[in-house]
């Protein structure tokens, strides 16, 4: 009897473990659970860029995101990068996964797939106290907290540098079989201080990565190169080449940045076809190479970054569009936010369209002050008010010395 209790209990107890590593690795590929498919003949992508928030996030952030979200009606949306602010004062876990959840709760409440890169604030928060993590595992954290929501098809990838990069196909409208490709690369916060500091860029190994699963694609797709866009944060150094170079006071010149800074430079409408030109663009100083990687494997028709908060152009240089996203955030910097959407048509895959979305085109209310409207609520606080209750403070203090003086002045006036 005993012997067969204990047979039997063994028996239970290795169904009850399989059944639990079945429950873990289906969690763990729930991004492959839901499969991208074009819908009659269409596919349409919001992006949503640096909505760069915190876990009691400006009305009008949230108000333009939801507002983007009900007017573009997307079958996909891409984060891209600086999801949340990640810097704010006090920052702690639950902080941050209260901030992830403003984001991602709205998408995921409509049904949609959503997928993510990282930017160079996302993780900041959690890399300070009290938490004090790395900042891989800071982003794998956030990862984790978006990964919660059921239309997250976001995952960390393969071993390599930075968190989240992947790929997801698009599948054609039967369904049989997928004709075009998302890649997600992180582009990584700053360079280390040895290489000079600046900006973050992908790495070799990430690189590397894209080449061989570029390669796999192609065979798969007999021997053609599978048609792809590509999503990361910070913009490749490519994008100073559809500038034109001026000189400081020209009309509508910006300042480039970092390597770039040296120059002035405006819109090079020969390579520009969309957008503005607001401010210079923040590549990484140095150049590694993944631009001329996308073009040794000819996949990629377009690529589009954030980070750069009041850009919004769109060029083509060497055959590859060039694309910025302006921002969604009212807690940082810029007067000019919006969305950006691109649509895909099967029947052409060789290109796409794309548009802005504008706040004010959405319907959204008018910011009264114009220091919050040109700075974000974050600089408003934490800068303009401290200098103007300082301002104030001396004013007052000025003038409440002046009227003891005058006081006292006229008070011995009357005794002489």
């Amino acid at each position: 009897m005993r012997k067969h209790f204990v047979k039997w209990f063994s028996l239970l107890l290795t169904v009850a473990l399989l059944w639990s590593f079945a429950l873990s690795a289906a969690a763990q590929n729930t991004a492959g659970a839901t499969k991208l498919q074009f819908h009659d003949g269409k596919f349409k992508i919001l992006i949503l860029s640096d909505v760069q928030d915190t876990d009691t996030p400006q009305k009008e952030s949230m108000a333009l995101l939801n507002a983007a979200i009900d007017a573009a009606k997307p079958d996909f949306i891409v984060l891209l990068g600086d999801n949340i602010a990640g810097w704010w004062k006090g920052v702690d876990a639950e902080a941050t996964k209260r901030a992830v959840d403003t984001v991602a709760k709205p998408i995921d409440d409509r049904g949609i797939p959503f997928a993510l890169v990282f930017g160079n604030h996302d993780h900041e928060g959690l890399c300070s106290e009290p938490s004090n993590m790395t900042e891989e595992a800071a982003k794998e954290q956030i990862l984790s907290y978006f990964q919660a929501y059921k239309t997250c098809l976001a995952i960390e990838g393969e071993e390599m540098t930075g968190v989240g990069n992947y790929n997801l196909p698009i599948l054609n409208s039967a369904g049989d079989k997928a004709v075009f490709n998302l890649w997600f690369m992180d582009s990584n916060p700053y360079a280390p201080e040895e290489e000079g500091g600046g900006y973050g860029y992908v790495h070799e190994d990430q690189t590397a990565w894209y080449q061989k699963t570029s390669n796999e694609l192609k065979a798969q797709n007999g021997g053609q190169p599978l048609p792809s866009l590509l999503f990361q944060h910070i913009i490749v150094p490519e994008a100073y080449e559809m500038f034109t170079k001026v000189s400081s006071g020209t009309k509508g010149a910006v300042r480039g940045h970092g390597s770039f800074s040296d120059n002035h430079y405006v819109i090079n409408p020969d390579y520009i076809y969309q957008g503005s030109l607001n401010e210079g663009p923040c590549p990484p100083d140095v150049n590694h190479g993944q631009f001329d990687s996308w073009l040794a494997q000819g996949d990629i028709i377009g690529a589009f970054f954030g980070h750069d908060h009041v850009n919004d152009f769109a060029g083509v240089y060497k055959g590859i569009h060039l694309v910025a996203s302006p921002a969604v955030t009212f807690y940082s910097y810029g007067n000019h936010r919006g969305v950006r959407t691109i649509t895909l048509d099967e029947s052409d895959l060789t290109t796409f369209q794309s548009e802005i979305l504008t706040y004010e085109a959405l319907g959204g209310e008018k910011v009264t002050n114009l220091y919050k409207a040109n700075h974000g609520y974050y600089e408003y606080r934490h800068v303009f008010l401290p200098i103007f209750c300082g301002v104030v403070g001396a004013v007052a203090a000025v003038a409440l010395v002046t009227t003891l003086v005058v006081k006292k002045v006229r008070k011995r006036g009357k005794n002489k």
